[in-house]
């Protein structure tokens, strides 16, 4: 009851000083029509966009599906009313504030202009005639520190790169054909989900066909350490899974999709053993109740290089083109034991008529 008594006073002042810019700005005709057309666009549209967006708190969170956790969710947004940056981080330099100097003469930060690209792959004769595999990011600014010199850029970080690995291995060794979005979810950090989940809608509708739907992170708040594995006596970074589940909202097949990551692990322990460190089951629901083959998947950490994460992103692509070449074949032999039936049904029906005294 408090949570609920907390947004109303936030979507309150949020429409208060709406109606304040607009009255600032010369505009005192038309502040009723404008505040008015705010509520009705953004609570009828995606009530979850009003309160994430009012509560800039809420963007450190996962996943809009995180706000359902009231207690955590309420101290985010008193610090971020407060200005206070609760990482480990912005903690220490709070305290020490000469180091705010120190990290400013840091690595810069990599931006660019965000833009939204959806390519499909040209058709090539080797490839599979439909699309089997879709791929994208819904934290799309997510980089890799060591090599991009940032946590997360303004536009397409390192993910994005990996991703494109992933597409080139599936295609060009298991002639796999791959659609991969590029769209920018993440321009306001809380709502990605929300953003990415029209992109995971329109790639379900339009590739009716596909077997697996990849959304393409990396992780954070390990260490360097914690990051890598030796394969083949290189340094890559580590692979984790994510599925989500039915603990908060409706997801009654959760299950499909964790089998099928399980099967991802069980074939990443096979070719690569130790790059796969598990895979993990949360909470919320990630698009992938859209589609029993949505699997999350953090490419590494932070803490890695863009060449760590997309030489591990080389290897997940084997996996999965070994367990989808496995799936096809299967689903070859089902189909051709019921042509099988049907031809043997067919060619019982014609010797039966044939018996018949007209």
């Amino acid at each position: 009851m408090l949570f609920v008594l907390i947004i109303g006073i936030i979507i309150t002042v949020s429409l208060w000083y709406k109606v304040l810019d607009l009255k600032l700005i010369g505009d005192s005709g038309g502040v009723v029509r404008e505040t008015v057309g705010l509520l009705v666009k953004t609570t009828i549209q995606d009530p979850r966009v009003l309160v994430l967006t009012s509560m800039p708190a809420l963007a450190r969170l996962d996943t809009p599906d995180e706000m359902e956790n009231q207690g955590h969710a309420i101290i985010l947004w008193v610090a971020g009313l407060a200005r206070i940056n609760t990482s480990p981080t912005g903690m220490l330099l709070d305290q020490i504030p000469l180091l705010a100097k120190a990290v400013a003469g840091g690595a810069p930060v990599i931006s660019e202009t965000p833009k939204i690209i959806e390519e499909e792959p040209v058709l090539q004769p080797e490839l599979s005639s439909d699309i089997l595999v879709a791929i994208y990011n819904t934290h799309t600014g997510e980089a890799y520190a060591i090599s991009e010199g940032t946590e997360r850029v303004a536009g397409k970080g390192g993910v994005v790169a990996v991703a494109a690995e992933i597409q080139q291995v599936l295609e060009k060794k298991f002639s796999i054909r791959v659609v991969r979005s590029e769209k920018v979810h993440d321009l306001q950090y809380a709502t990605s989900y929300i953003e990415s989940e029209k992109t995971a809608r329109e790639l379900v509708a339009k590739y009716p066909k596909m077997l697996a739907m990849l959304d393409i992170h990396r992780d954070a708040g390990k260490t360097r350490e914690q990051s890598l594995v030796e394969i083949n006596g290189n340094k890559v970074a580590t692979i984790l899974m994510v599925v989500g589940s039915d603990a908060r909202r409706p997801f009654p097949n959760w299950k499909e999709n964790y089998n099928f990551a399980c099967q991802l692990a069980d074939k990443l322990d096979e070719l690569y053993p130790g790059l796969c460190i598990g895979v993990q089951v949360k909470e919320g629901r990630y698009n992938q109740f859209l589609h029993p083959g949505a699997v999350l998947v953090e490419m590494g950490t932070v803490e890695n290089s863009l060449e760590e994460a997309k030489a591990s992103g080389e290897m997940f692509a084997e996996a999965l083109g070994e367990v989808l070449k496995e799936k096809l074949k299967a689903k070859e032999v089902t189909n051709l034991e019921e042509e099988t039936l049907n031809h043997l049904e067919l060619d019982y029906q014609v010797e039966e008529n044939a018996g018949e005294v007209i």
